[in-house]
């Protein structure tokens, strides 16, 4: 094979190049600590790090969801709380009045604070978060109110899913879908990855509303112990704690003894809100537990992408050195071979 000077001349720019582009994407990959900085370092792991930074990515979005969730729950605990209270300080009050030596004048002083405690627990049954979304209209949350005036038995409340609610427009128009469903926000990977408008058990979902009827309502109307006299309404008033209220500031107010039941009721709506604040702390729950389960798993898609992704310091500045090395070399060995020439030689 013929050698001439122009292949030498090439071969040895060719070694430069080399070892400098080299010593370039090693520079590169030591100041920014990772191993693929572009798509054509390594296609394949590319691939695989753009899918674990999203997965990742799904992941804080879920703890973020979770703390949205839990700030939702705190509004709703602490409002059933405040009702809680408002129900414990009626009992006492019908506890008073049942006995023979307060008078009709007391009965209605009685009934002045009764009245105040409705107007809390009224306020507190139509809760608002930040956003101005009711917590207890179950899916209807930009609803004027979830407990709103009985149409059929004025001076009592209705929930807004109710027959006996009505929504505020002229033709009195109902909302029975109020009363179901809920809304849901997703805080961990789904088994199904399917959305639907219930948990149906699935733990990477929780409830963020209520139903106002299940919370301060009665599982059976027949539990309840109230007897309802309101000789101008056209029904029965629903059963639930504010209306037990009114029919306890209604009788006080006419210097009567609190009806029979009403201490029962009240008692058993202190039961159903305790009931209601363990299954919140049981949601409260499974956010910890979704967040604890979703951190760990970030900690191996992590550590995967970095084995991936980042550079091996040791090994980069092993190869740095190595290929500054043969550089140098490259650089020495042309500066020899460029003057190489067969008139060199002759002379």
């Amino acid at each position: 094979m013929r050698i001439s000077t122009n292949m030498f001349h090439n071969q040895g720019v060719n070694s430069i190049q080399k070892h400098q582009n080299a010593v370039v994407d090693l520079q590169l990959q030591l100041s920014t600590g990772k191993r693929v900085n572009a798509a054509s370092d390594d296609p394949v792991a590319t691939s695989q790090i753009h899918s674990l930074n999203r997965t990742t990515s799904t992941i804080d979005q879920y703890a973020k969801n979770g703390e949205y969730a839990k700030s939702q729950l705190v509004l709703e605990e602490t409002a059933i709380e405040d009702v809680t209270a408002s129900l414990q300080r009626a009992r006492e009050l019908t506890i008073q009045m049942f006995n023979s030596t307060y008078n009709a004048t007391d009965r209605q002083a009685a009934a002045q604070e009764i009245g105040q405690l409705i107007e809390q627990t009224k306020n507190m049954m139509n809760y608002r978060n930040s956003e101005g979304e009711l917590i207890f209209a179950g899916s209807s949350v930009n609803a004027e109110q979830a407990f709103v005036e009985d149409v059929n038995n004025p001076g009592y409340y209705a929930y807004i899913g109710s027959n006996n609610a009505d929504d505020g427009t002229v033709d009195t128009v109902y909302e029975p879908l109020a009363s179901f469903g809920s809304r849901f926000v997703q805080i961990g990977f789904d088994a199904d990855n399917k959305v639907l408008p219930n948990d149906q058990g699935d733990p990477s979902r929780v409830r963020i509303t209520d139903n106002g009827d299940k919370v301060f309502g009665w599982p059976d109307p027949a539990l309840a112990e109230t007897t309802f006299a309101n000789p101008t309404g056209t029904g029965t008033p629903d059963s639930n704690i504010l209306n037990v209220l009114v029919e306890l500031k209604n009788a006080l107010d006419a210097g009567l003894k609190p009806p029979e039941g009403i201490a029962n009721d009240l008692a058993f709506g202190i039961d159903q809100m305790s009931k209601v604040r363990a299954e919140i702390g049981g949601r409260q729950n499974r956010i910890e537990s979704q967040f604890d389960a979703g951190q760990t798993f970030k900690i191996a898609l992590e550590e995967r992408r970095m084995n991936l992704e980042d550079m091996d310091l040791v090994q980069g500045i092993t190869d740095l050195t190595k290929n500054q090395n043969a550089l140098q070399i490259a650089q020495q060995i042309f500066t020899r071979v460029q003057d190489m020439s067969l008139f060199n030689y002759l002379r």
